[in-house]
């Protein structure tokens, strides 16, 4: 998976209206960067590098909503989001395969056979994915979004005058606070660890903290760097948790089909992965329990308004000393009014 482009020409202290442009078009810029490795089935990782790209562009449209205007990108996020679905079939059939290959060498000899017919099964549902991100990532199609997307950017960012205006830095701090509040309100999910929903939500919930963390770094430099990272492990975890539930659902659907056909050897298949699925699920909810119990033991959530808070202090206390010093420069000294007011 490729890193995320750095944002180039952000003021944090400018108005927020700019940098919001500047991301919004390197995001998507950077989406469509990857359609040619998207579509070479030789290498999964260019569907992947896609799909990130497409979360992280989606993730920050979410997070400027409060500050745009909606109406001219409404249509763009309804396609953008028909390519993020279609990127998401490939992918998920991408990685299934590649984890089923590998749970073959680890299954009992007996069962391999009915395991690489289920692996087919899912290669020809990639096939029909492949199929339909194919037709959505034509280039024309694409090229026509993109001039559609400037031009509905260009919209959502215009500023008109006597609007209130807000710096791209606090803008960014009330977007983190945001994002690390839902985060909180969904963590009690892994006190109840069969709610699957309010699991997979936390999940959503810590990638969106992290695009932000991740986004917004430049603007606050250490203070938040190191608290993206944490959140990554914690999205790891509960992504492989997700997972885990996924196939389990779909594995009991595919059982009871295979019963009603008779089909013993592959009962016998499903029956063996079922098992292992439910074993690596429990890892994963360890995983993911006990990188939220190291988040709150040292008081992340805390630390991280705190960084924020002080480092608004400190821009704020720094901008009215530039002010401070620039006033003392310009206001002319006593010689100088007493020359002024005797000048005619």
């Amino acid at each position: 998976m490729a890193k995320a482009k750095r944002i180039k020409g952000i003021n944090c202290k400018s108005v927020a209206s700019a940098g919001i442009k500047l991301v919004l078009l390197t995001r998507f810029d950077e989406l469509c960067s990857f359609q040619a490795m998207a579509l070479d089935w030789t290498d999964p990782e260019g569907v992947h590098s896609m799909r990130v790209a497409s979360r992280r562009l989606r993730s920050a449209l979410r997070d400027f909503m409060p500050y745009i205007r909606k109406r001219p990108l409404a249509q763009m996020l309804k396609q953008l989001r028909s390519i993020a679905d279609a990127l998401g079939e490939v992918r998920d059939q991408d990685v299934a395969i590649e984890a089923l290959e590998e749970m073959v060498g680890h299954a009992p000899a007996a069962l391999a056979s009915g395991l690489s017919y289920f692996i087919e099964t899912r290669k020809q549902l990639r096939e029909q994915a492949r199929d339909e991100l194919k037709s959505i990532l034509e280039a024309s199609e694409l090229k026509q979004l993109e001039s559609q997307f400037i031009a509905g950017v260009d919209g959502a960012t215009a500023t008109h005058a006597g609007s209130p205006a807000i710096t791209f830095s606090t803008m960014s701090r009330e977007i983190i606070l945001e994002r690390l509040k839902e985060f909180e309100a969904l963590s009690n999910g892994l006190l109840n660890p069969f709610e699957i929903e309010t699991l997979h939500d936390m999940r959503i919930a810590a990638k969106r903290l992290r695009y932000a963390l991740e986004l917004f770094q430049q603007c606050w430099g250490r203070a938040i760097s190191g608290y993206a990272k944490r959140i990554a492990r914690i999205q790891g975890a509960l992504g492989g948790l997700h997972d885990c539930d996924v196939w389990i659902e779909s594995l009991g659907k595919h059982i009871i089909n295979a019963r009603k056909h008779k089909q013993q050897e592959q009962v016998a298949a499903l029956m063996w992965l079922l098992s292992h699925l439910v074993k690596l699920r429990t890892k994963h909810l360890r995983q993911a329990f006990a990188r939220w119990r190291e988040w709150e033991t040292h008081e992340a959530s805390e630390k991280l308004r705190a960084a924020l808070s002080n480092s608004a202090k400190g821009a704020k206390y720094e901008s009215q000393g530039q002010a401070r010093s620039e006033a003392q420069r310009v206001a002319p000294g006593p010689q100088i009014k007493e020359g002024l007011s005797g000048t005619h």
